[in-house]
């Protein structure tokens, strides 16, 4: 018999039935109503800003490679169009 699995679904179990009982009681006190709200808050604020910085994050990385387009394109414009009329041989 495999006991890691038999340990794994009892803990699963408990963990389950923990979070009905404090749902219940958030449900029946008001002290518990609101740390429940606080807290069930709370974390969507934190997941809200690792989105927000993965979004930044992403920004940053795309204008960067924007930016790195831009000015790659640019020096190459001027330098054919000076060398274009310097090899000319007139002045």
């Amino acid at each position: 018999m495999n006991y890691r699995l038999l340990l794994q679904s009892t803990v699963f179990v408990l963990e389950g039935l923990l979070l009905v009982l404090l749902i219940s009681a958030a449900l029946h006190f008001e002290a518990a109503r609101i740390m429940f709200g606080i807290g069930i808050a709370a974390f969507c604020m934190v997941i809200e800003i690792v989105v927000v910085v993965r979004i930044a994050q992403r920004l940053w990385k795309w204008s960067g490679r924007f930016a790195a387009l831009i000015v790659c394109e640019v020096p190459a414009k001027a330098i054919s169009t000076t060398s274009a009329t310097g090899t000319r041989g007139e002045t």
